[in-house]
């Protein structure tokens, strides 16, 4: 098949209807990376991509301070006060080491004064390090990397069913056609049932821990705990846009040469 040909076939108007479907990889990927790199970095938008927030309740070392605020990401934490806003990776980090990093004006303070109300507040940002550390590492596991890992499998899976599917040789060799759709749709499937997982469980569980931090304190307790709405919503959409990828590669890999353009491609009996 020349190229010549495949150009034609697909400037026909249910050639480019084929092509609509693989536009959505597009924003797949993106709301994958986007999702899994919150609080990684300070750059535009990254700090306010998070699973939840947690505030200290209590008032700074001068009682009118804005008080310390702590957002998890999936690999990241940001750390935020009156100084600006800090986001690193945490992966094999203490609460200790972060607090130096996130807070440093905290830090600089309590070595330059030895007052029991500073001391106090750099004790609250460890504990408060410490909890978002412990939230991170055993509540919010990141499923929905290894998602994002059997979609990107997937691709190249999808592109051999493709030729595949208008190969004249699939004819020849049924078996190995069927392990290449089987392969494939496993793949883009069980991504599309990770993301699922880590969207439904990120919403309930943020979603659980806001309603018990403001609901049995009466909104008075020592930690203010805020579900991140923003990653919410690109894991479902991120989640939605798969489900319909997935379902359209049927009509989209329809093949040639007994089966007619656009149809879904049907798998070959075989023996043995």
């Amino acid at each position: 098949m020349t190229l010549a040909t495949i150009v034609k076939a697909y400037l026909k108007p249910a050639g480019l209807l084929r092509i609509v479907p693989f536009l959505l990889i597009i924003p797949i990927i993106v709301f994958h990376a986007l999702s899994l790199t919150g609080c990684l970095s300070t750059s535009p938008a990254i700090p306010n991509i998070y699973i939840v927030s947690l505030r200290s309740n209590s008032t700074g070392t001068n009682g009118t301070e804005t008080p310390v605020q702590a957002r998890i990401g999936y690999f990241g934490i940001c750390g935020i006060d009156t100084t600006g806003t800090r986001c690193e990776p945490a992966t094999g980090k203490s609460a200790t080491t972060l607090a130096t990093n996130l807070f440093p004006a905290l830090q600089n303070t309590t070595t330059s004064s030895s007052s029991s109300n500073t001391t106090r507040h750099a004790t609250e940002v460890t504990t408060l390090l410490t909890t978002a550390l412990d939230l991170q590492s055993r509540i919010f596991i990141s499923v929905l990397a290894g998602g994002g890992v059997l979609f990107l499998l997937g691709l190249p899976a999808l592109f051999l069913l493709h030729r595949d599917a208008r190969s004249p040789a699939r004819f020849d060799k049924p078996r190995r056609s069927v392990i290449i759709r089987r392969a494939t749709y496993g793949l883009l499937a069980g991504s599309a049932a990770l993301a699922f997982a880590a969207a439904l469980a990120t919403t309930q569980a943020a979603s659980a821990l806001e309603y018990a931090a403001a609901g049995v304190t009466s909104g008075k307790g020592e930690v203010v705990i805020k579900a991140g709405r923003t990653l919410q919503v690109m894991q479902w959409l991120a989640f939605g846009f798969e489900v319909v990828f997935v379902g359209a590669m049927p009509w989209v890999v329809g093949g040639r040469g007994g089966e007619e353009e656009g149809q879904p491609w049907k798998e070959q009996p075989y023996e043995g």
